[in-house]
């Protein structure tokens, strides 16, 4: 990452030596302080989106909208570089006013579209976030009883606490407020169903069993429900 960063760097340095170069033949009026002053926040859009990117590179797996901000940040170089050569090149012509609108209009631009990216970003994130928790419901079901197989010697138990597992494993993965009724039922009942096979009360669990089968099912049927209900 430190040689990305030290590569980044010197391009940024490179432009803005070619910058300097080219604007300094100009007359040095108001109009070429304001398009000259503007640059520099260009310049600075760089560096903090070079640094950035090399952040979400370490935090985020998915690169997706690495490519937006560097595009945009660009872009809005690119468009400050042309626009102050032009107005320095028409200095005399161009009303200090107007420099100032035009270069506004500029940083306002790459500023709102930095915004969107970052806000669409942060979405991503809490998007993703979400779903990992919505899926851990099951996921410790599972690991319960998979974790209960391993402390049973009772064949017929184990048989049915395997399959048990098996219907957890393809259940739906995501829970939502409308499964969080239905669920807390299946916790307490897996509770149950724990106690039976440790006592290796095979009657018992088979009933329990059923009763667990028919609840998942039902789990799977709301979530399927409400899945369709948020289009």
């Amino acid at each position: 990452m430190r040689k990305k960063l030290i590569r980044g760097y010197i391009l940024i340095a490179f432009v803005l030596i070619i910058y300097i170069t080219a604007v300094t033949p100009f007359p040095k009026t108001a109009v070429f302080g304001i398009a000259l002053g503007f640059s520099l926040p260009a310049f600075l859009a760089q560096i903090y989106t070079l640094h950035a990117v090399m952040k979400n590179q370490a935090l985020i797996k998915d690169r997706l909208y690495d490519f937006p901000v560097i595009r945009v940040s660009v872009l809005y170089l690119a468009a400050q570089l042309c626009a102050s050569l032009l107005m320095m090149g028409f200095a005399d012509k161009l009303p200090v006013f107007a420099a100032v609108i035009i270069e506004m209009v500029i940083l306002a631009a790459a500023a709102m579209g930095l915004y969107a990216i970052g806000s669409a970003r942060t979405e991503a994130v809490r998007q993703d976030v979400q779903l990992k928790r919505e899926m851990t419901k099951m996921k410790e079901m599972q690991a319960q009883v998979n974790l209960l197989i391993s402390q049973c010697r009772e064949g017929q138990v184990r048989d049915m606490l395997g399959k048990l597992s098996e219907e957890i494993r393809y259940s739906s993965p995501l829970s939502g407020e409308a499964s969080e009724e239905i669920e807390e039922e299946i916790a307490v009942l897996l509770t149950e169903i724990e106690a039976a096979a440790l006592d290796e009360d095979v009657e018992n669990v088979a009933q329990l069993y059923d009763r667990m089968t028919g609840l998942l099912r039902e789990r799977d049927r709301i979530c399927k429900d409400s899945k369709w209900q948020q289009f």
